[in-house]
């Protein structure tokens, strides 16, 4: 029989978990406030605390280092309804055993006082963390924020997936940021944007004389990010026979650099990340399960945006006050329209469209006119297109088309204006889906480099600074 103390201010929470804790035969006390908590704490034993954050006084977060005082290494579960990514990486960095999202059903909760009072409590984390936190007030994205607060907890191998736009490489940043590692190199590569056929060059590095144009030796990516993560985008992208060399760099923490005899050590955390089902691939022959299951350690799921519309006006009032220093802000109206769309292209489109519309918008107040046409779905959620996708992509351009030349204002300039319209959606998908790097998605389009970076001055884009230290 072991002693459990709950400290949270709803009286409903506080009957429920008495009456499970109760009901595994153990002996439960219930308070409202952190302070009385802290009062049983210190004249009785306690077993394990389930923890509310916010509390009326001092709240739950600030608490836990006085309840240890008491409590020693006891468990604790911190529960909460208002979970962020801050909050969450405290919750773990303060030693939180678990961390449950409120609303909770019983079988949850009642697993994890289970396991609590089974299992040795978790060490808390030795510094403290700051660094700028995602956004997302949604259940969803509150999930997602308590996975990677227990993925920068610990030095597991993490994949991320999720369409295309939804954050991935935020969310490996925010890992790295939140984890031990966090003074060490944050490397990142976009395998999809590297030349396929100095791809192994590129990850491992090469000594001189590797090949034609190799008058220097050179440090790979895998070399680059020793003691700190290396973040892969597009991990289904890598040929098969680098999967083989990563797979051996990974396990015996060594890379061996194009056209060199020995081998150079390099340790680090491995985060990948991908839009494709890896296990449709393993299936295809396409991906190495024993890879996957190196790289696969902790998967992190994150939602598109169209499942977590709650956070559609949040993230749109931040990229315009972040674009516009403040000095824009967006009305009722355009905030009611991009809660509307299916954003397809998730959060990268919704920042683009928000930046659209504040180019359009000279008054300070964007309105709903002020948006760029929605677009429709260019692809399926396992990246292939589809028929329907193309004609809604047909049906958009021509309610365009219709829409300026029924327009008086625009009689002579509808081509020009409709290119003005989609042309930049384009050129920015096309750069996004090339890691920011011009030649590559210039090959892409089927037009030459010096056009696209035209293009890119005449709409105010921006190529990678590397990639225009290449061209020129």
């Amino acid at each position: 029989m072991s002693s459990i103390l709950i400290v949270d201010d709803e009286p409903s929470i506080c009957w429920g978990l008495s009456q499970i804790g109760a009901a595994l035969g153990h002996n439960v006390m219930t308070v409202a406030s952190a302070e009385q908590g802290l009062e049983i704490a210190e004249s009785s034993p306690t077993d394990l605390l389930i923890l509310d954050v916010r509390l009326p006084g001092m709240d739950g977060l600030a608490a836990m280092k006085l309840f240890r005082r008491f409590i020693g290494e006891a468990p604790i579960i911190v529960i909460t309804a208002f979970g962020d990514l801050s909050t969450a990486v405290r919750a773990v960095e303060h030693g939180a055993f678990e961390y449950v999202l409120k609303p909770f059903d019983v079988v949850e909760i009642r697993a994890a006082i289970e396991r609590a009072l089974r299992q040795a409590p978790r060490s808390p984390a030795a510094q403290t963390m700051h660094a700028e936190e995602m956004l997302g007030q949604s259940p969803a994205m509150q999930a997602v924020f308590k996975r990677i607060a227990l993925a920068a907890a610990s030095d597991a191998a993490v994949l991320l997936t999720g369409e295309s736009g939804v954050g991935k490489e935020l969310a490996a940043s925010a890992i790295h940021r939140h984890s031990a590692r966090r003074h060490a190199p944050f490397v990142a590569v976009n395998i999809a944007a590297l030349n396929p056929t100095l791809v192994e060059a590129e990850l491992f590095g090469h000594v001189a004389g590797a090949f034609t144009g190799a008058q220097q030796a050179r440090n790979g990516l895998l070399v680059q990010a020793d003691g700190g993560t290396l973040f892969i985008d597009e991990v289904a992208d890598i040929p098969l026979q680098i999967q083989v060399k990563l797979l051996r760099a990974l396990d015996q923490g060594e890379v061996l650099p194009v056209g060199a005899d020995a081998p150079v050590k390099a340790k680090f955390r491995v985060i990948s990340a991908t839009h494709q089902n890896l296990l449709q691939n393993i299936a295809a022959g396409q991906f190495r399960h024993d890879l996957f299951y190196r790289l696969c350690t902790f998967e992190i799921a994150l939602p598109p945006l169209r499942e977590r519309r709650e956070d559609i006006r949040l993230l749109a009032s931040h990229f315009a006050a972040e674009t516009s220093a403040g000095r824009a802000a967006l009305a009722e109206d355009a905030l009611a329209e991009l809660q509307r769309r299916p954003w397809y292209g998730n959060v990268r489109e919704l920042r683009k469209a928000v930046e659209h519309a504040l180019v359009l918008a000279r008054s300070g107040v964007v309105t709903a006119s002020h948006l760029p046409p929605p677009l429709p779905e260019l692809q399926a959620a396992n990246g292939q297109e589809t028929a329907s996708d193309s004609r809604g992509l047909a049906h958009a351009a021509g309610e365009l088309a219709s829409k300026l030349l029924a327009d008086p204002h625009f009689n002579g300039a509808v081509y020009d204006q409709f290119l003005q319209n989609l042309e930049p959606t384009l050129l920015a998908a096309a750069l996004d889906r090339s890691g920011n790097q011009c030649a590559a998605a210039a090959r892409a389009l089927g037009i030459h480099r010096t056009t696209l970076k035209r293009k890119l001055d005449q709409y105010g884009l921006s190529e990678s600074p590397a990639s225009s230290e290449a061209a020129s």
